[in-house]
């Protein structure tokens, strides 16, 4: 009996990790549920994911090139493709490959010990050939 409950309990903890139901922390953010949009494909789950766990720090300190910069209310970061200001989700980067893009190469350069002035450096270089960025300051470190 108790085999079976462990059983029980192992397979419940192994879901809950595969639907992503696991706390995280980022962009200051506590996440239990993401809202359905979010799971529209891969990448868009995989860049929320990084969006809420990466510091606010980084995520605030980078541009970004969709075009968001012209939109009526204009974002200020990456950041804000992922995050409204009030703290609720926006859907826009869960039809915006290029912010998934970004994101994800943000937390690829901090998993490498990178600083916040070389990725920022990268994601500039990279991705300006897409157009306008966000008017996004980069704080000193």
């Amino acid at each position: 009996m108790l085999v079976k409950k462990a059983i029980v309990i192992g397979l419940a903890l192994a879901l809950m990790g595969s639907a992503g139901l696991a706390c995280s922390k980022g962009g200051d953010k506590a996440q239990t549920d993401f809202p359905s949009y979010v799971y529209a494909s891969a990448l868009s789950l995989d860049s929320y994911k990084a969006a809420v766990s990466l510091p606010k720090e980084l995520t605030t300190q980078m541009p970004c090139y969709c075009g968001c910069a012209d939109f009526p209310t204009p974002h200020r970061h990456l950041l804000d493709c992922f995050i409204n200001p009030d703290g609720s989700y926006t859907d826009h980067a869960s039809g915006c490959d290029l912010c998934g893009k970004i994101i994800l190469d943000a937390a690829a350069l901090h998993k490498q010990g990178k600083s916040i002035k070389e990725i920022r450096a990268n994601i500039d270089d990279k991705y300006s050939v897409y157009g306008k960025s966000t008017d996004t300051p980069l704080l000193a470190e």
